[in-house]
């Protein structure tokens, strides 16, 4: 009897031993029935770019927020001008919080189904998005959620160990949404933590880990950069946040410029913000570009902003370094009168083209037996090509900077060494050479309107020549425009303004008159062109004779071209003399020829 009385005696004793310092069971919570604590971000304890007033309609006290919803997400632009959309959780501290997670002894991964523990939320003294991890160890027997308060660790005396490991959890309202993150693998629900035994609510953030910097003896969030412009600069009346971002027009794409990028080394989502002048952002598409601009406030807050995507977008391309369109005029597809065979030593494909020698310029005659010099850009088509010059709202002056826009070269189909001018309305906050193509162009849905202007420009290889001018102040040096996303290059010839003409509703390039003699009549066998024209004595000097200068008003340097028999060379001396010869072909063609000297 004695024996067992001892028995229950002892069992009684280990039943005691297993309860709690204050003789209660020890019994976990369940986050189901758990009671929830009282959220509100948007407190003036807790909020500073977002603070509650009666006219923001920010949501209520702990009431869920959306934050897929303007104004917590932006659109703006990567160091290289990519389009990046990012998250605003507001003002934060670089001294994260602490954040516990509990770990059984020996093991290498946390307490199943135990809850993270926080000791401060939105609104408390210390609170901050980013959390410094602490590793808690516990009993090898420890049950899930039996601890769920920083306090309770301390009172349970468990190991706490620092970690440099930084994670940015934003503590939110139950029910609040943010669906966007960086990766795909990234979870975008709410992920539930213990707050002094009620439970709280957070998003995570992992675009790219974070290791905590030091600052002294204390732990620091690592810092990026942002560059940001608002509507009305920070130092004139009701400036700065309040007015909101500056925006291409009604979009919501702004030209704050970030510095890194989640797959940078250097990134962070705690962007130290620097504000810039507003009169910077047409100009403003980079880092580079931002960090031209003028700054008003430099590193004035702290701000959590998570990148949640990045797109290429439209960056301006530099046409320093864009890739070149290969130009060949002298390919069965491109030429008429000179096209490349083994005999006549043209320059083979995208290889300069000196157009001062022969057979590309040319000695003639006058209406009045004046003598002219012209080039000869080959066959051309009476329908000119489009071509397409940017212009800001209200303004009269080109896009500075942007290259025009065409869509053919020699060799397709529709291509003309004249050109059509169209201008291409594009907002003021367009950035030049963000559009490089006539997809493009229609792409953005931008208003194009036709003119009545034509210009000659002869698209040539880069490298090319064609010195000589009829103006002085013409400029003789070759043009970079845009083809399908590549640069081409191109001569321009002013030596008259040119009106088009119309012709049964379709645009056309006015024209005007020359007559040609070659040194072996067409009809004969090696007769026309390919024979070369008829020279004075083995000179340059021949007896084509044009119509028009171009100090005449009917002036057109796309010429219809008359043969004339060569019997009639010495009597053919002006444009009077030239209408008497022997006509052997009326309109054999029209070719681009520019007049670039007279001589009386």
């Amino acid at each position: 009897m004695k024996i067992k009385i001892f028995l229950i005696l002892l069992v009684s004793g280990v039943i005691f031993t297993a309860c709690n310092k204050d003789d209660e069971p020890v019994t976990p919570l369940n986050p189901n029935n758990a009671e929830k604590a009282f959220i509100d971000r948007f407190s003036e304890d807790a909020g500073n770019l977002f603070v509650r007033n009666s006219s923001n309609n920010l949501p209520a006290a702990n009431q869920a927020i959306n934050f897929d919803e303007g104004p917590f997400i932006t659109t703006g632009l990567g160091p290289d001008g990519e389009m990046v959309e990012y998250y605003n959780f507001d003002v934060q501290p670089i001294t994260p919080a602490p954040i516990y997670i509990l770990f059984k002894e020996g093991e290498s991964t946390p307490v199943a189904d135990q809850l993270n523990i926080i000791d401060v939320i939105p609104g408390d003294e210390g609170y901050n998005d980013f959390w410094l991890v602490n590793r808690v160890t516990v009993p090898s027997n420890y049950v899930a959620n039996t601890v769920t308060s920083v306090e309770g660790i301390m009172a349970e005396d468990y190991a706490i160990e620092p970690t440099e490991t930084i994670v940015n959890c934003p503590v939110v309202p139950d029910g609040s949404t943010a669906s966007k993150r960086f990766g795909n693998g990234e979870e975008p629900g709410l992920i539930q933590g213990w707050y002094k035994d009620m439970l709280v609510y957070y998003f995570t953030f992992s675009e790219k880990s974070l290791v905590s910097t030091s600052m002294g003896s204390q732990a620091a969030v690592p810092v990026s950069g942002i560059l940001v412009t608002f509507n009305v600069n920070p130092d004139m009346a009701g400036g700065g946040p309040t007015s909101g971002f500056a925006t291409e027009g009604s979009t919501l794409q702004t030209h704050n410029v970030i510095e890194t990028l989640p797959t940078d080394d250097a990134y962070s989502p705690l962007w130290s913000v620097s504000a810039y002048d507003n009169a910077f952002f047409n100009s403003v598409y980079d880092w580079p570009s931002a960090m031209e601009a003028t700054v008003l406030g430099a590193n004035v807050a702290l701000v959590n902003c998570p990148v949640v995507s990045v797109d290429d977008g439209n960056p301006p391309m530099d046409p320093d370094m864009a890739a070149k369109s290969s130009v060949d005029r002298f390919s069965d597809a491109a030429a008429t009168l000179f096209v490349r065979n083994g005999k006549n030593n043209f320059p083979g494909p995208n290889m300069p083209v000196n157009f001062d020698e022969e057979p590309f310029i040319t000695k003639g005659l006058g209406p009045n037996g004046e003598m002219v010099e012209y080039y000869n850009f080959d066959i051309m088509p009476t329908k000119p090509a489009p071509i397409y010059l940017f212009f800001r709202e209200g303004e009269d002056s080109p896009v500075e900077g942007q290259l025009n826009v065409l869509d053919v070269i020699p060799g397709d189909e529709g291509y003309s060494d004249f050109w059509h001018v169209h201008h291409v309305i594009v907002p003021d906050y367009y950035i030049a050479n963000s559009v490089t193509s006539l997809d493009e162009i229609n792409a953005r849905g931008y208003t194009v309107e036709a003119t009545e202007t034509i210009v000659n420009c002869p698209v040539v290889p880069d490298g090319s020549t064609a010195s000589k001018r009829f103006s002085p102040d013409e400029d003789t040096e070759l043009h970079q425009g845009w083809y399908h996303d590549q640069v081409i290059y191109y001569f321009n010839f002013f030596e008259k303004i040119l009106t088009a003409e119309y012709v049964n509703d379709e645009t056309s390039v006015p024209l005007s008159d020359i007559y040609v003699t070659f040194n072996i009549n067409p009809g004969m066998e090696g007769g026309g062109p390919a024979s070369g024209f008829v020279t004075e004595n083995g000179s340059m000097q021949t007896h084509n004779t044009v119509e028009t200068l171009p100090n005449d008003d009917e002036y057109s340097p796309l010429w219809y071209i008359n043969v004339y028999d060569n019997n009639d060379f010495e009597t053919v001396m002006d444009w009077e003399s030239a209408k008497t010869a022997n006509l052997l072909v009326a309109g054999a063609g029209l070719a681009n020829c520019p007049v670039v000297k007279v001589n009386p």
